[in-house]
């Protein structure tokens, strides 16, 4: 090869090699997904997730990705099977994952969540032993509401009872003043949030005690140092007012650090076989 063809050689190897960097970057360059729970429709979720997802990405030095989901039954399916790095849940959905694959809490906000029964304001019912046999509207068989609300009537109350799905707060709200179900079950929270205006026609009944809200969770093949960084980081997301908006948006409000075994054991208490087999009464 004569001088002048291994130097035009050598110049294409190195165009070439050069031209290949940002692939080959971009397929050596470190990225971790982060599962959210399907309780919002997708496009609203993106919104709210998508300035966390970013934030992560700059203090971390790596890419953070949203994994959105059509159905809970696919986000359940896929984060006790481990397929998410980074995972939002339920507390009971988070407890299932915790079972399968022992992802670990990291953060989670400080407004407690409680589920409470209620009747129409008129109904003859007073008291829970009252709701023996009838129908209760609960938003979905999943629900953190209605887990914990069903595990106190059939554990605390001891009582037997029918239920039908409504798919939301308000809709439960409304299958209870239009009398298609003897009562509803709900967070008193997302009441106050979706169906304010209804509640001076309801009366509670009961209330389920307290327990912490959605954590954030790390899978263990995480290594402690990412995950240490994903928990300083967003608890300093709270110190200034934009953070908090972030916050807020994605109900991590006044964040904390999260621990199992004083926030999520409950769970183990909870009979979630049971829960699954009961099956929905069609509205009155």
């Amino acid at each position: 090869m004569t001088r002048c063809k291994y130097n035009l050689f050598c110049l294409t190897l190195a165009i070439l090699f050069l031209a290949a960097l940002p692939c080959l970057a971009r397929a050596t360059e470190k990225s971790y997904t982060l599962a959210i729970v399907p309780n919002l429709p997708a496009v609203t979720l993106h919104k709210n997730w998508t300035p966390i997802a970013e934030y992560l990405s700059r203090e971390l030095g790596v890419k953070v990705e949203l994994r959105l989901y059509d159905k809970v039954t696919t986000f359940i399916e896929q984060t006790q099977a481990g397929d998410a790095d980074f995972m939002y849940a339920a507390p009971n959905m988070f407890f299932l994952a915790y079972q399968k694959q022992k992802y670990i809490p990291l953060v989670r906000g400080s407004n407690m969540l409680r589920g409470q029964v209620f009747v129409r304001k008129d109904s003859p019912y007073t008291k829970v032993k009252d709701l023996e046999g009838k129908t209760i509207a609960i938003v979905g068989p999943k629900n953190v509401c209605s887990v914990i609300t069903r595990h106190a009537l059939i554990t605390g109350q001891n009582i037997d009872f029918n239920v039908s799905f409504s798919g939301s707060t308000i809709n439960v709200a409304k299958s209870v003043l239009l009398g298609k179900a003897d009562a509803g079950a709900t967070l008193d929270s997302s009441m106050m949030e979706d169906a304010r205006e209804m509640q001076n026609e309801l009366r509670v009944l009961m209330q389920t005690p307290q327990i912490p809200p959605h954590p954030l969770a790390a899978h263990p093949r995480i290594p402690k140092k990412v995950r240490d960084a994903v928990t300083a980081a967003l608890l300093n997301l709270d110190k200034s007012e934009q953070g908090r908006k972030m916050l807020e948006a994605v109900k991590l409000t006044r964040p904390v650090k999260a621990d199992y075994k004083r926030d999520y054991s409950f769970f183990a208490n909870v009979d979630f076989d049971r829960l699954e087999k009961q099956q929905p009464k069609p509205a009155k």
